[in-house]
């Protein structure tokens, strides 16, 4: 069914392909997928990039088929999209991935969403939803960030800003397939995602779990500086929320913030999580290491009022109870 130009799409008894998906936002998207009661939910994963695959017991689910798929193979993505209604595009190397290997991480990123986006278009999907990044803005900023905000690449790494520019020309690819071929899309633009399933390859969630770590051990979490840099966390299951009303939205040809939309300190983040642990051992404040850090400026926060308007999406997860459930999943 169509309303004005835009196929409307349904989970419940749907079929949906999503590249990528075993990984952390994936496997809380198969687990709102199955909740919603889709037909046929196919991961399209090679499991590359983690020892094993987030989904644990999601894969008993006979609706749920994981496939060793790779996202560079156009004749794969092609053939397994072949009778799918709607897919996601979860598959990225992030800024370490391109600091060890450019070649890949441009093949996967541009290339392999090009292909994605291809076979969408030769399957008639009736529609696509692509992982972009808060990245699109660049790093070091502060604020308030909305969508409109162009992209910062003064005094970056350049892998982050490598990175970053691989998901600006991914919404522009979407872009120009919903010009070209009418294939409806919208660009959700993550902040940092946290979550049962954490992996281990994004600098700054992956702060959580050093801080949670190195408590456990007895010892002293470490604040960078004066410990006043911010972040911006949305839960991992918030975001799959904001991909399956993506799908099912009448939206299309948009980008738009997926975020907790709070600014935390890191100093206020270290100590929610030793509230939690129930420590008593104090931070120490150290400068910068050596290791792969991306610096946040005060007051950092993306506004999501649009993922509102457009989806009537907002978080509902509480920053210190999504944390408990990462936590508590570690034990």
């Amino acid at each position: 069914m169509t309303r004005g130009g835009v196929m409307a799409i349904k989970i419940d008894g749907g079929k949906f392909l999503i590249a990528g998906g075993a990984s952390l936002v994936g496997s809380h998207l198969v687990k709102a997928m199955i909740a919603g009661n889709a037909a046929k939910i196919l991961v399209y994963d090679p499991v590359l990039f983690d020892k094993t695959d987030s989904l644990g017991a999601l894969k008993e689910d006979p609706r749920v088929h994981l496939v060793p798929g790779d996202v560079t193979k156009l004749h794969q993505f092609i053939e397994q999209m072949d009778g799918i209604d709607g897919a996601v595009n979860l598959a990225a190397y992030m800024s370490l991935g391109f600091s060890q290997n450019p070649w890949d991480a441009i093949d996967v990123n541009i290339k392999g969403h090009l292909n994605f986006l291809e076979s969408a278009r030769l399957n008639n999907l009736k529609k696509v939803v692509f992982a972009s990044s808060s990245a699109v803005y660049g790093f070091g900023i502060g604020g308030g960030i909305a969508e409109d905000m162009p992209h910062k690449t003064n005094g970056i790494p350049a892998p982050a800003a490598a990175y970053g520019s691989s998901k600006i020309i991914g919404e522009q690819l979407c872009r120009m397939y919903q010009q070209k071929y009418g294939l409806d899309y919208l660009a959700l633009r993550f902040s940092t995602v946290y979550g049962e399933g954490q992996h281990h390859r994004a600098a700054n969630a992956l702060y959580i779990i050093e801080t949670y770590e190195r408590l456990t051990r007895g010892q002293a979490p470490q604040l960078f500086g004066d410990g006043t840099e911010s972040k911006d966390f949305v839960y991992a299951g918030d975001v799959a929320r904001a991909l399956v009303m993506a799908l099912e939205s009448e939206a299309t040809d948009a980008a738009m913030n997926i975020s907790g939309g709070r600014s935390i300190m890191t100093k206020d983040l270290v100590q929610m999580i030793t509230d939690i642990v129930g420590s008593p051992i104090q931070p120490e404040y150290i400068e910068d290491d050596g290791r792969v850090r991306l610096k946040t400026g005060k007051g950092l926060h993306y506004i999501n009022s649009k993922a509102h308007s457009l989806l009537g999406w907002k978080p509902e997860m509480p920053l210190e109870d999504g944390l408990r459930r990462l936590l508590g999943s570690l034990q």
